[in-house]
């Protein structure tokens, strides 16, 4: 299968209209990755939106920053909670597949953040 260009920001407003969330975006143009197949990216990106939304009452902050060549996702959710469910393994090993990687930040009872950082 041939690679397929796909815009992470086109990507985020589709998964956008197809849930009922809130959220506020920062999205920055051009952010674009090649890859066969965009749907084991979607899933991922649909686990983690659905891992943050019961975590909070506010809507979600989504951003997307192209810095050169690479490209940082950014998912963060204000919430009070401080026992967070554990993250599926898989999450990490599709991202994999993207040449992308998670981190988790999680400030006890203020917000937990995913970056997902894409490199070329």
């Amino acid at each position: 299968m041939a690679e397929q260009r796909i815009d992470l920001k086109q990507l985020l407003h589709l998964i956008h209209e197809n849930k009922e969330f809130e959220v506020n975006f920062i999205l920055d143009e051009g952010c674009v990755i090649m890859a066969e197949d965009a749907k084991p990216l979607v899933k991922v990106l649909n686990y983690l939106i659905n891992y943050l939304t019961p975590l909070t009452q506010s809507p979600l902050e989504i951003s997307l920053d192209l810095r050169g060549n690479d490209k940082l996702l950014s998912m963060m959710a204000y919430t009070e909670q401080s026992d967070l469910p554990p993250i599926s393994d898989q999450v990490s090993s599709t991202l994999a597949e993207y040449t992308a990687t998670l981190d988790k930040i999680h400030e006890n009872g203020k917000y937990i953040q995913f970056k997902v950082s894409f490199s070329s």
